[in-house]
C-alpha cells in the first residue's frame, strides 16, 4: 500500500493497520515539526542567549589569579555601546543554559571558565544537564524521526534549513549541574558590559540536594577595563536540601570605575573545612537586568545634619526614561508617617539655566552621565530625629522607578563633651573619609572609642599616613584609637600556613614570628607613634582560646610588636562562656568579651559581676561587644530598649569600653551600606551621650512603678525611664531638668502642684527617655530614704514605732525637717521632726503610729515630706510602702456569682506564726442588709477557709463589703474591704 501524507511523505505498508499507525506517527511528527518551525521563526527562543554574553572569553579551566584578567581582555576589545543604549530599551542578559549557551554541544556553557586547583579538583563533575532526562530522551527520539524524513520534506519545501530545529533543544529546560565528590567548585561567566548610568538587578536560581557541609551561592563582580575587580556583591548561601530558590540582589549601582560585570558561581565547604562527597547543586536563570537609575542624597554625604539648618535633598536621574516629567518627593518620620511632600518638574532641556520650580531648588543637568538631571528639594527646619526621604518618577507610560535615602538631624547640645565608654569598630565605615571629617563625624555621633584595621601592605605609605592623621584628629576630639590586627592584605595570605582567607584567625597569623614580624615591622614602626593600644584578631576571634602556653605566647607577641616603636598595650578576645582566667594567668592588658547569641542585659550584668568577683581590679581591662539585636527577629521598640539596657549595664561595672562590631551590618548595624543612618543610630547616640561617662547608682522607687536607672557623675545626673504600658509620674528632680527622648529631642518638663508642692510631670512609655539636668544630691537623697518596717501590726488604738532612715550625700552639713502625712484613720503623735546631718552621715527618725478603730488592713503609700534648709530651700516628697495587717496571718478573699442569683464570699486565713489564732469574723454588706458572722480558728501552719452566701447577688455587684475580725483573747481588730465581683 502506497501512502502519501498531504502529498509530501510517501510510505509503503502491508496492511490497513500499519497504514493507520503510520498516519498517526507521521501526523505527530508533522505537528512536532510545525511546532519547532514556529519556535524557530519566533524572535524569542526559549533557550537562546544574548550574543553579547560571549565576547571572546576563553573557556576551560583557570586558576583564580588569571580569571579576572581573562575577563578584562574581552572587555577591552568589546564595544562600549552600553553608555548609549536607549533607556526605554535596556537589554536583559540571561543565562538559562539552553542550547544558546552551549553551541558546541560539549555540555559546558560557552566562554565560561572553571577554577582548577588543589581544593578545586577537576573530577568534581560540572556540566549542563536537563531537569527532566526522561522527557529529553523522548524528545530526542522524535528529533531522530524528524531528521530521517527531513530530506524528503525539503524536496517539497526548499525554504527549510538543511537540518531541522531540535525539539529537545527548544523545549527541554536545562541547568548547570554540580555532582559533589569531595571538592569545591568555582565557575565564572564572561563579562557583560555595564555603565554607571544604570542600576542593576541580579538574580540566580539555586537548587540543592543532600548537602550537609557544603553551601552554594553566587557573586556578581564588577570589573574595570583592566579586568581588576572593583566591587563584589554576594547572595546568601543555600545548603541542605532545597527546591529551586531565586536569590536576588536589587538596586545595585555600578561603580563609576566599572565597565563590566560577571557572575561567579561558588560551592564552598563548611567553616571547619569539612566538604560533602555526595550531593547535587543546580544553578539556573542567571539574570543581569539594568534599569534607569534614580539616586537620592542629602547635602551631607553621611546624612548627619545639625538642628536649625536646612536640608537639601537632591534626586539625580540617570538614563532618564521616556515619559518621565516630574519627581515626587516625600518626607517620612521614624514611624513611617508622612510629614510633607513636594512635586518638582524635570525640565525638557539640558541647559543649565533652568527656571526654578515653584518650591525647591532648580533642576539642573547632573555631571558625569548622559541624560542625567538633578532635581533639588530644600526641607525646612526639622526637629532632631531620624527621617526617610522617598523619591519617585512621575509621567506617562512609565514603569515605577523609586528610591529612598535616610538622614538624621542631631542636637549638639544634648550630652556634654566627655571621655565615655562606647565605640565602633571601623571595618569599613568611614575609612575612606578625610581624617578631619572622620573625627568630626564620629564625635558628632557620640563615639568615644574607635578600632581601626591597621594590617596594611608594608609599602602602603598613603594608608599609613591616613591612619596616623586620623588617630591624631581623633585624639584632638577626645576619641581613643585602637589598632586592629585581624586580617592581612590579600597578597600576604599565601605566606601563612592557612587554607584560605576565611580561615584567617589571630592565633594562626601570630604563630610564626619569622612570618609576621617582617610584614608588620614597617607598619608598627610608623603607627605606634600614635596608636598605643592593639587588638589581636577581630571582635569574635577566639582562636587563642586553645593555644598552649598562652600567657607566654601573648607576652612574646607583645614584645615583638612593641620592639618596632613606642611601648604598646595588647588585647585579645575571650568568650563569655569560657572560664575567666585569673590575673596571674594573663599577660595582656585588655580582653574583648563577647558571645553568640548576644547576652541579655541581665545576663551581661551577671557575667560582669562574676568577673569582678574573681579578678578584682588587678586583671586586664574589660571591653565588651554591645550592639543592637537582629532587626529580622525583634520589633523596633524591643531593639531600642534592649540596647539601652545593655549600655546601662556597662556603666554599672568596671568596663572600659563597649563596641559595635560592624556599624554597617544589615541585621545589627547603625548605618546602611552607604554609611547613612539606620533607625538604631540615634538611640545608640542618645544613650552614649547621656550616660557614657556616668556611673549607674541604682533606681528610684516611683509611684507609677515605671522602671528606671539613675546615673550620676561629679557634676551631673541622668535618669533613664521606661514602662511597658504608658504612664505618668509626678516627681520633683531639680530646678534645671529637661527630658530627652531616644531620638535626641529635648524639651523642658512641665511643672505642676501636687499636695502643696511643685513636681515635674513625666510621660513614660516603652521607649526609654532620659531626664537630664537632675540634681545629683537630690537623687542620692531620695534613693537613701527607707522605712525600716515593711509592716505594722493591726493593733487598733495602740502605739507602734515607724522608723525612717536617710543619708546626707553631700560634702557639707545638711539640715531640715521631715513630716509624715498620715492616711485616713492614722495618727502620729509627732508628725514633724527636725534633723541635722554631717556630710556622708545617716540618721533614723522614729515616728509613733496609732491606728484608729476604722483603719483597714492593706498596703499603704506613705508620703514622707522633706524640707532642706538650703539656699534656696528645697521641698519634696518621697513615697514609701507600709503594710498594715496581723503579723503572722495572711488573709485572702474571693467572691463569685452562683446560679439562682446567689453570691458566695470565701475567706481564707493562713497562720504563719507558732501560736493558734482565733477570730470572730463579721461580714457587713452595703445597703442596710444584715451582716453574717463566723468564728475561725487557725492552728500554726494551717490554712482555713470559710464561706458566706447572700441572696439577690445582683444588688451587691460592684459594691464593697467590710470584714471586721476581732482576735479572741487578743488586741487585734482587722478591718478588711472586699470588693464584690462576679
Amino acid at each position: 500500500m502506497n501512502l502519501r501524507i498531504g502529498g509530501i511523505l510517501p510510505c509503503r505498508y502491508r496492511n490497513e493497520s500499519q497504514y493507520r499507525d503510520c498516519r498517526r506517527i507521521v501526523s505527530a511528527i508533522m505537528v512536532a515539526v510545525l511546532g519547532v518551525c514556529a519556535v524557530a521563526a519566533s524572535p524569542i527562543i526559549l533557550s537562546a542567549q544574548s550574543t553579547s554574553l560571549a565576547n571572546g572569553m576563553t573557556s576551560g579551566s583557570a586558576e583564580s589569579s588569571s580569571m579576572s584578567h581573562a575577563a578584562s581582555e574581552s572587555l577591552s576589545t568589546g564595544s562600549r555601546s552600553a553608555d548609549r543604549l536607549p533607556p526605554d530599551k535596556l537589554p536583559r542578559h540571561l543565562w538559562n543554559f539552553g542550547r544558546g549557551s552551549d553551541k558546541n554541544f560539549d555540555d559546558w556553557p560557552d566562554n565560561w571558565q572553571r577554577r582548577v586547583g588543589r581544593r578545586y579538583p577537576k573530577y568534581v563533575k560540572v556540566a549542563i544537564a536537563p531537569k527532566d532526562p526522561a522527557a529529553e530522551q523522548q524528545l530526542r527520539a522524535i528529533d531522530t524521526m524528524v531528521i530521517r524524513e527531513w530530506p524528503r520534506l525539503r524536496r517539497h519545501l526548499d525554504t527549510l534549513p538543511v537540518l531541522p530545529p531540535s525539539l529537545a533543544d527548544a523545549v527541554v529546560d536545562r541547568y548547570l549541574k554540580v555532582d559533589l565528590d569531595g571538592g569545591l567548585v568555582m565557575t565564572q561567566s564572561p563579562p557583560v558590559k555595564t555603565s554607571h548610568v544604570y542600576q542593576y538587578r541580579f538574580s540566580v536560581k539555586v537548587m540543592t540536594h543532600g548537602l550537609r557541609h557544603d553551601r552554594a551561592r553566587a557573586e556578581f563582580v564588577f570589573v574595570n577595563d583592566d579586568g581588576d575587580e572593583v566591587e563584589t556583591h554576594g547572595t546568601e548561601s543555600i545548603s541542605g536540601t532545597t527546591d529551586w530558590t531565586e536569590l536576588v540582589l536589587d538596586r545595585i549601582r555600578a561603580p563609576r570605575a566599572a565597565t563590566g560585570v560577571f557572575v561567579r558561581l561558588i560551592v564552598e565547604g563548611a567553616e571547619d573545612g569539612l566538604e560533602d562527597i555526595r550531593g547535587e547543586i543546580g544553578f539556573d536563570d542567571i539574570s543581569i537586568e539594568p534599569f534607569p537609575q534614580l539616586q537620592l542624597v542629602t547635602d551631607h554625604p553621611m546624612g548627619i545634619h545639625t538642628v536649625g539648618g536646612p536640608v537639601d535633598v537632591a534626586a539625580t536621574v540617570l538614563g532618564l526614561p521616556s515619559g518621565a516629567t516630574q519627581v515626587l518627593f516625600r518626607l517620612m518620620d521614624v514611624d513611617g508617617r508622612e510629614i510633607t511632600r513636594q512635586i518638582s518638574d524635570i525640565p525638557n532641556t539640558d541647559a543649565a539655566n533652568v527656571k526654578r520650580p515653584a518650591s525647591g531648588l532648580p533642576a539642573k543637568p547632573a555631571s558625569g552621565g548622559p541624560r542625567g538631571m538633578e532635581v533639588h528639594w530644600e526641607l525646612p527646619d526639622l526637629q532632631p530625629g531620624f527621617y526617610r526621604v522617598m523619591a519617585s518618577l512621575q509621567g506617562r507610560n512609565l514603569r515605577t522607578l523609586a528610591t529612598e535615602t535616610t538622614f538624621a538631624v542631631v542636637d549638639p547640645a544634648i550630652g556634654q563633651p566627655h571621655q565615655g565608654s562606647f565605640g565602633w569598630t571601623l571595618v569599613e565605615s568611614g575609612r575612606d573619609m578625610p581624617p578631619r571629617e572622620l573625627a568630626a563625624w564620629l564625635a558628632q555621633l557620640g563615639v568615644d572609642w574607635v578600632k581601626i584595621p591597621c594590617w596594611i601592605e608594608p609599602n602602603d605609605t598613603a594608608t599609613a599616613d591616613r591612619i596616623l592623621d586620623a588617630s591624631s584628629r581623633l585624639q584632638d576630639v577626645g576619641i581613643q584609637t585602637i589598632g586592629l590586627l585581624d586580617v592581612p592584605p590579600e597578597s600576604q595570605v599565601p605566606l601563612f600556613d592557612i587554607r584560605g582567607r576565611r580561615d584567617v584567625v589571630a592565633s594562626q597569623l601570630f604563630r610564626d614570628s619569622r612570618v609576621w614580624q617582617p610584614l608588620l615591622e614597617p607598619v608598627m614602626t610608623r603607627l605606634t607613634l600614635k596608636v598605643k593600644m592593639w587588638q589581636l584578631g577581630g571582635n569574635q576571634d577566639y582562636s587563642f582560646l586553645d593555644r598552649s602556653h598562652l600567657q607566654e605566647s601573648i607576652a612574646e607577641i607583645a614584645t615583638g610588636l612593641q620592639g618596632y616603636g613606642q611601648p604598646i598595650e595588647v588585647a585579645i578576645c575571650w568568650p563569655w562562656t569560657e572560664r575567666d582566667l585569673m590575673p596571674s594567668e594573663t599577660s595582656w592588658n585588655a580582653v574583648q568579651r563577647s558571645s553568640d547569641p548576644e547576652l541579655t542585659a541581665d545576663e551581661l550584668d551577671e557575667y560582669l559581676r562574676l568577673e569582678e568577683l574573681q579578678g578584682g581590679s588587678n586583671g586586664p581591662r574589660t571591653w565588651v561587644v554591645v550592639e543592637p539585636i537582629e532587626q529580622s527577629r525583634y520589633d523596633r521598640n524591643a531593639r531600642i530598649l534592649d540596647l539601652a539596657k545593655r549600655m546601662a549595664v556597662v556603666r554599672k561595672h568596671r568596663v572600659q569600653a563597649a563596641f559595635v562590631s560592624e556599624p554597617r551590618d544589615p541585621e545589627r548595624g547603625l548605618l546602611n551600606a552607604d554609611g547613612r543612618p539606620e533607625e538604631m543610630l540615634l538611640p545608640w547616640r542618645t544613650t552614649s551621650l547621656m550616660i557614657g561617662d556616668l556611673r549607674q547608682m541604682g533606681s528610684l522607687r516611683l509611684r507609677s512603678k515605671a522602671e528606671n536607672i539613675v546615673f550620676a557623675g561629679a557634676n551631673r545626673a541622668v535618669v533613664m525611664l521606661w514602662s511597658p504600658l504608658p504612664c505618668e509620674e509626678l516627681i520633683y528632680l531639680g530646678d534645671q531638668v529637661q527630658v530627652v527622648d531616644i531620638w535626641g529631642r529635648r524639651q523642658p518638663l512641665e511643672l505642676v502642684e501636687v499636695e502643696g508642692q511643685v513636681a515635674h510631670r513625666v510621660e513614660i512609655g516603652p521607649r526609654p527617655i532620659f531626664i537630664a539636668g537632675a540634681d545629683p544630691t537630690l537623687l542620692a537623697f531620695r534613693m537613701s530614704v527607707e522605712v525600716e518596717q515593711e509592716q505594722v501590726d493591726s493593733l487598733l488604738g495602740q502605739t507602734q514605732p515607724v522608723d525612717v532612715t536617710f543619708t546626707n550625700p553631700t560634702r557639707e552639713g545638711l539640715g531640715g525637717s521631715l513630716s509624715v502625712l498620715a492616711p485616713e484613720h492614722w495618727s502620729f503623735n509627732e508628725p514633724s521632726i527636725p534633723w541635722e546631718l554631717q556630710a556622708g552621715k545617716s540618721a533614723t527618725l522614729q515616728f509613733n503610729l496609732v491606728l484608729g478603730n476604722s483603719a483597714k488592713v492593706g498596703k499603704y503609700e506613705i508620703p514622707l515630706r522633706f524640707e532642706h534648709q538650703s539656699i534656696p530651700s528645697k521641698k519634696f516628697t518621697v513615697y514609701r510602702d507600709l503594710t498594715v495587717g496581723p503579723i503572722g496571718l495572711r488573709i485572702e478573699t474571693e467572691t463569685r456569682l452562683l446560679a439562682d442569683n446567689q453570691l458566695r464570699v470565701e475567706i481564707e486565713m493562713t497562720n504563719d506564726s507558732n501560736v493558734t489564732q482565733a477570730y470572730d469574723c463579721m461580714l457587713f454588706p452595703q445597703g442596710g442588709r444584715q451582716y453574717q458572722r463566723r468564728f475561725i480558728t487557725v492552728k500554726p501552719g494551717e490554712t482555713v477557709r470559710r464561706e458566706f452566701y447572700w441572696d439577690d447577688a445582683e444588688s451587691l455587684l460592684g459594691k464593697t463589703m467590710l470584714l471586721r475580725a476581732g482576735e479572741q483573747d487578743g488586741k487585734r481588730i482587722l478591718n478588711y474591704e472586699i470588693p464584690v465581683r462576679r
